[in-house]
């Protein structure tokens, strides 16, 4: 049996590599690690100590975005330190005028869902407390929105939307 140490990296498909990495670095505050033009990738890192966490390859502008109903990757997310770093992501978001698909408490986490210029589904998210948590019946039923984000559609709206 294979038995991984962590995730180390995901490769999405985009179609425009400046756009994408833009949004990365300037929105994600990812690191650009390194960038290969003869193949059109770019490697990024959240803290430089891996190689690459995320890679972008550019597949062309023609190229269709994600569908309803298909198999494949539904989100990739991100961590963050604690709930102050997940309304600074928040007010950054808001800011940045990256359109809101979803935020919630889902016991376990508190999230915010969004897309990159592509349509990849994003999260950012932080753990709640040790002591909220078990305050819960079950700490992975959450579905209340976040108090500081009550306007923002909340995560049954959003799978309503992806699943119809």
């Amino acid at each position: 049996m294979i038995v991984p140490d962590r995730i180390g990296h995901v490769v999405i498909k985009v179609r425009d590599l400046e756009q994408s990495r833009k949004f990365y670095t300037d929105v994600m505050g990812l690191k650009l690690m390194m960038e290969a033009p003869k193949i059109k990738m770019a490697f990024l890192a959240s803290n430089g100590r891996d190689h690459h966490e995320i890679g972008l390859v550019e597949v062309g502008a023609d190229a269709p975005g994600p569908q309803k109903g298909e198999i494949g990757l539904v989100h990739i997310a991100f961590r963050l330190r604690d709930e102050e770093h997940l309304r600074a992501a928040y007010r950054e978001l808001k800011e940045k005028q990256v359109p809101i698909l979803s935020t919630v408490d889902h016991g376990i986490t508190k999230s915010i869902y969004f897309r990159d210029p592509d349509g990849h589904q994003l999260e950012v998210y932080c753990d709640n407390s040790p002591e909220y948590i078990a305050s819960l019946p079950n700490s992975y039923a959450g579905m209340d929105k976040l108090d500081f984000a009550a306007e923002e559609p909340g995560i049954r709206e959003a799978l309503r939307k992806m699943l119809n």
